[in-house]
């Protein structure tokens, strides 16, 4: 047992040689999640377009006045969501959900928590397919500032995966923040103006929206390039960064400080 910390160690700076089992235990994950469904890998497809289609019908017409292309500025909104989300809740259960294999093997406890993020990450590209479609059908044009675009994801990746692994530390001590986390994106989704202008708002909640929300960073950057096509604000790209390399440093510590005894809990 005392040589474990030393393994860990040496694990996490070589951590390139468990490349296959990352591999694996995202592709396991992805079968896992698509194999009892007729369409399979399609419904990363279909699911995002059937949301904006309702989406669109039910609430357009209440912001056309307001909201050029809204197809565009809803499909923005939510893909960022979803990648957000989806991919902290991932990481959230990735420890209790492996904790038997995690005892079977001496692999680094924290290629559970990134595999979730790399298998997220998948999901998000398939969005990106079905966001593609959208535009095409929508006519939206784009140009050379799309090549700011893998700049938000990489804010919000680092953000996702640092949120996500403070979560899933204390679903380790506390299991109940797996089922308070269902509350806390459904309230997320309102607090961000995903299928309403921010402008919509009275000033005093824009102002906190627009300060404090990380996810209004990444879909506010989302709908400058593809919406306005134009480069995404500085100052909104430094914060994004900024969030999402705090939410990084504090898990890492946290993980770091905890990892010698989390099997007690597991």
């Amino acid at each position: 047992m005392k040589r474990q910390p030393l393994q860990q160690s040496l694990a996490v700076t070589n951590g390139w040689r468990y490349a296959p089992l990352m591999l694996n235990l995202v592709a396991r994950d992805l079968k896992k999640k698509y194999r009892a469904s007729f369409l399979g890998y399609a419904w990363c497809v279909l699911n995002p377009l059937l949301i904006m289609i309702i989406m669109t019908v039910v609430f357009s017409r209440m912001f056309r006045q307001s909201i050029e292309n809204y197809p565009i500025y809803f499909f923005c909104g939510r893909m960022m969501y979803v990648f957000v989300t989806s991919g902290a809740g991932a990481v959230m259960k990735s420890l209790v959900g492996n904790a038997a294999l995690m005892r079977k093997t001496r692999v680094p406890y924290y290629m559970f928590p990134f595999s979730a993020f790399l298998t997220a990450l998948v999901d998000f590209l398939f969005n990106l397919v079905a966001f593609a479609i959208v535009m095409i059908f929508t006519g939206t044009p784009v140009n050379h500032r799309i090549l700011a675009f893998p700049l938000v994801i990489l804010q919000a990746g680092i953000f996702t995966f640092g949120f996500g692994l403070l979560l899933a530390i204390a679903n380790i001590y506390f299991r109940d923040i797996q089922y308070l986390y269902a509350a806390f994106t459904t309230a997320w989704m309102y607090l961000t103006p995903l299928f309403y202008p921010v402008t919509s708002l009275p000033e005093g909640i824009r102002g906190i929206i627009q300060r404090w929300n990380p996810l209004y960073y990444f879909v506010e950057q989302t709908r400058s390039i593809f919406l306005d096509r134009a480069w995404p604000n500085q100052i909104t790209m430094l914060k994004g960064f900024a969030v999402g390399f705090i939410f990084l440093a504090l898990s890492l510590l946290l993980y770091n400080r905890v990892k010698k005894n989390m099997m007690l809990y597991l």
